[in-house]
């Protein structure tokens, strides 16, 4: 069998693993990505809806043609209450296309020295007094061997399960069913729109968000205890506001079904010569289930971290440590304190969430969180905002009308 040697080993070419390979390649180490489909960016199971302000803090420059629209504000829809919507005078976030997008990050990444092989399935690997040899089924290399590897295959990846990295458990998942369609009617290219309520998305929300060709990514996640199918087919064709937008709609493209971790990355992330990152990491926002801005800051945290255990010559327990140290200082508050808003809001029933999009109605909280600059780390947004009573009392009401279960440091799901 014909066998490579590198420095650093990617499994998987998503955003976070193509971030890895490409802060790694750039610290003049050898580095091969390994992804197990045919065309990188494909299957697309994200509907690639970034914050641009950290988005264009860790991805590096983005072709305009990638931006599928530019997205002003989101019109938020309760049970049965009247929506809240929420607008700002300029974009606050971007509409990608994911697949073209994660093609873009792997060619930087080669660009700068990564090697990627597509066609490239992780049979299994074991460890070497000095790394690893990995075995793949696919494209050459079928063995390759490493210092250090990475784990960026999303969630279930069989390198943290053998490493016995974070992984969530099931019931710290929500299943997520998406299609795109065109036709759509009556939703404003400037918003996104989203549908909150246990009848229709039990444990999450939907969501239709605009292209700016009159296209639309449609989809829900729901908890791991509902049957997605079954939600999304009702969301569909019975939710009372949209399946009337739906009504004349299109499909382009089949549906799509994806596993999210929420459980906010509560185990380790390194072992001896390992890491692991993205959705095989649980670094996935618990209160959206996105997982691109996190993916790309954890990722280039890994792969500079690998780059420096390799170039130390120290692939120690402790020293890929610095690694989960780095990550959980920049994004960990912010992981907690929505894990935290998720176990809050949505396991309410309909009646409590309605009366807490009235009340923040009322009280125009409309204008409290027009002056967030960043959807993606909600943490600091809610302690940057906290000094404004209005949102406070909106917050108190949702902590008066839930269970107290909902407040606990432990999943409410037995």
């Amino acid at each position: 069998m014909p066998e490579e040697h590198v420095d650093l080993a990617v499994v998987g070419c998503g955003v976070s693993g193509a971030a890895a390979a490409l802060a790694a390649a750039q610290r003049g180490i050898s580095v091969s990505i390994l992804e197990e489909h045919s065309k990188v960016g494909e299957p697309s199971h994200c509907s690639g809806h970034v914050g641009i302000l950290a988005f264009e803090q860790f991805a590096p420059k983005t072709p305009r043609r990638i931006i599928e629209n530019e997205i002003k504000g989101a019109v938020l829809y309760p049970p049965s209450e009247k929506p809240l919507t929420l607008k700002r005078a300029t974009p606050i976030t971007w509409v990608l296309n994911r697949a073209e997008f994660d093609r873009h990050l792997s060619h930087v990444a080669t660009e700068a020295g990564a090697h990627l092989y597509t066609n490239s399935r992780v049979l299994g690997f074991r460890r070497l007094d000095r790394g690893f040899r990995i075995e793949t089924a696919g494209m050459r290399p079928t063995q390759l061997s490493c210092r250090v590897l990475i784990d960026a295959s999303g969630f279930g990846g069989s390198v943290s399960k053998y490493a016995g990295l974070s992984q969530a458990g099931p019931r710290m998942l929500v299943n997520s069913a998406q299609f795109s369609v065109d036709k759509v009617t009556d939703v404003d290219v400037d918003f996104v729109e989203l549908y909150f309520g246990q009848q229709y998305t039990p444990g999450f929300f939907g969501w239709i968000i605009p292209r700016r060709d009159g296209s639309a990514k449609v989809g829900i996640a729901a908890g791991a205890r509902a049957n997605v199918r079954q939600c999304f087919e009702k969301f569909v064709g019975k939710h009372p506001v949209a399946s009337k937008k739906l009504k004349h709609a299109h499909r382009l493209t089949k549906t799509m079904f994806h596993p999210i971790p929420v459980d906010g990355a509560t185990r380790p992330t390194y072992a001896q010569g390992m890491l692991s990152v993205g959705d095989a990491a649980s670094q996935v926002k618990p209160t959206t289930g996105g997982g691109i801005v996190f993916g790309l800051a954890c990722g280039r945290l890994a792969g500079m971290t690998a780059a420096n255990a390799v170039m130390s010559d120290d692939t120690s327990e402790q020293f890929l440590s610095s690694y989960e140290k780095s990550w959980r200082q920049l994004i960990g508050f912010d992981l907690k304190a929505m894990s935290w808003l998720r176990r809050l809001l949505y396991r309410l029933p309909d009646q409590y969430l309605d009366r807490i999009f009235k009340v923040s109605n009322e009280l125009r909280a409309d204008e409290i969180l027009r002056k967030s600059s960043d959807i993606d780390f909600q943490g600091r947004t809610l302690v940057s905002l906290a000094r404004d009573p209005r949102l406070f009392i909106t917050l108190l009401s949702a902590s008066v009308l839930s269970a107290p279960s909902l407040l606990t440091t432990e999943s409410p799901e037995r």
